[in-house]
């Protein structure tokens, strides 16, 4: 049972690697080495094969995740395969499937046959829809079901172990304003406190080593515990929840299982840079996969914009996957819309991030559409722009300037 974390400290470059290193701009020594040292992830779990593999961590480009998926509010699946065509479209690397609808099932196996991204869950999920009551599960019920979301070929689970009965007891005298605004880790919360036990995650994390040993699905361990507003940011805490996670992920490291540390939601953007310094000191280095953050707590309908400021921050600052964030965060499940506009505005943080970084392949795509616009060669700018058919929706008529300047365009008439 060999992860590809265990195949890299043997020095063998596994056919997802060769296939990840593609679109790299990174040695292949170095690229082997970082993943023996856990700073670089390649999730691919062994019960599912695919045309693109992608690695995440230090020295590869800045890659985002999109969250989609049934819900048991609202949602169809039809409209759930109109997001991930979406995803296609716009070359997005990574999806998590958040279902908690009644055909959850039935639409990560979809998923997971008809696309090459990465796939990720939070196991537990399921387990809210198959009993009512999630403090009523048992251990057993729990592990049983990450057996077989890993059996089914999920490439990465989002699990909240985190959070302690240690931890909790800090509520009592913390003046956090909003507590837990973690879907996952209010679930993990509210069993602890019901049945008066340990978090089950953190106490069987060695049973759930081996399964994801087993099936080389990568951790990405939950942050209970983040901020969900500006004003909690960089708290006791969350810092404690991130030292517990340091502490697992080398438990992790020590069989060999992959492992991606989650992070803050809201921040001012004056501490985002720290938290980044702070998360890979704390976790020895292990790659760092942001939700935003969200700069300011005010931008509700425009949290793609608030979340995507921040996401740049961060990726400039060493986070190494974007969770993206909708115009509909805080407010209802996004539509199609909402998606496209997410996705645009999280792919357009990490460019301008592998920008900053030098990638090659970056800098070329936007030297060629400076070029193109000195040249006012329209047909290649809608080529090159990430959203070539707005560009030509604004761009309606067939003059040679745009209707800004109209005949003053400064680059006409220079030229």
């Amino acid at each position: 049972m060999q992860t590809q974390r265990d195949y890299a400290k043997k020095g063998i470059l596994t056919d997802e690697m060769k296939k990840a290193l593609e679109i790299e701009d990174i040695e292949e020594k170095s690229f082997l080495q970082r993943i023996a040292e856990g700073k670089i992830v390649i999730p691919a779990n062994k019960n599912r094969k695919r045309k693109r593999y992608f690695a995440i961590g230090e020295g590869t480009l800045v890659k985002i995740n999109v969250n989609i998926g049934v819900s048991s509010e609202c949602g169809s699946f039809k409209e759930e395969i109109e997001k991930l065509e979406l995803c296609k479209r716009y070359e997005v690397e990574s999806v998590m499937d958040l279902s908690s609808g009644k055909n959850s099932r039935e639409f990560r196996e979809f998923l997971l046959k008809n696309y090459d991204f990465i796939v990720g869950t939070v196991p537990i999920y399921d387990m809210a829809i198959l009993q009512d009551d999630f403090t009523r599960v048992s251990v057993n019920q729990i592990l049983e079901l990450i057996e077989k979301q890993a059996e089914e070929g999920v490439d990465f689970f989002t699990l909240h172990a985190g959070i302690t009965r240690r931890a909790i007891e800090r509520f009592k005298d913390n003046k956090r304003i909003m507590k837990i605004v973690s879907r996952g880790g209010g679930m993990i919360y509210n069993w602890m406190i019901k049945n008066n036990k340990e978090n089950p995650l953190y106490e069987y994390f060695d049973d759930i080593l081996k399964i994801c040993k087993k099936h080389d699905v990568t951790l990405s361990l939950g942050d209970s515990l983040r901020p969900g507003c500006i004003f909690d940011s960089t708290d006791a805490l969350q810092i404690e929840e991130l030292i517990n996670l340091g502490e697992l992920t080398k438990r992790a490291w020590e069989e060999g299982v992959q492992v991606i540390i989650e992070g803050p939601g809201h921040m001012r953007a004056n501490e985002i840079a720290a938290n980044m310094t702070l998360e890979k000191k704390l976790c020895h280095g292990a790659p760092f996969y942001v939700l935003g953050p969200l700069t300011t707590d005010i931008g509700a309908g425009y949290d793609h914009i608030t979340g995507a400021m921040g996401a740049l921050i961060a990726a400039l600052n060493g986070a190494d996957f974007l969770c993206y964030v909708t115009p509909a965060e805080h407010l209802r499940l996004p539509d199609v819309e909402d998606v496209k506009e997410g996705i645009i505005a999280f792919k357009l943080a990490a460019h301008s991030a592998n920008l900053a970084k030098g990638f090659k392949k970056c800098l070329e795509r936007d030297f060629e559409m400076s070029i193109a616009r000195a040249n006012m060669d329209w047909e290649k700018m809608f080529k090159l722009g990430i959203d070539g058919e707005k560009m030509k929706k604004y761009k309606e008529d067939n003059n040679k300037y745009c209707s800004m300047c109209g005949r003053l365009c400064p680059v006409n008439n220079v030229r």
